[in-house]
């Protein structure tokens, strides 16, 4: 019984910490990256979008 009470006192935080409100660098360096990642997504459906509806304006004209 007594490991059971130490395994939920790990799980369980005290009442009387306050949870820190501002981010860690991490979790701004993370939130930063998936920005940067969902900007690079954004930018790259909208070349396909033009590339599907006029696919010949991104074709050389000379072939050869």
């Amino acid at each position: 019984m007594m490991e059971g009470e130490i395994f939920t006192a790990t799980l369980v935080p005290p009442g009387n910490m306050t949870p820190n409100s501002s981010m860690t660098l991490e979790q701004k360096t993370t939130f930063a990256f998936v920005i940067l990642l969902l900007v690079f997504l954004g930018i790259l459906i909208i070349r396909c979008f033009r590339i599907l509806l006029n696919p010949y304006q991104s074709m050389p004209t000379s072939m050869g």
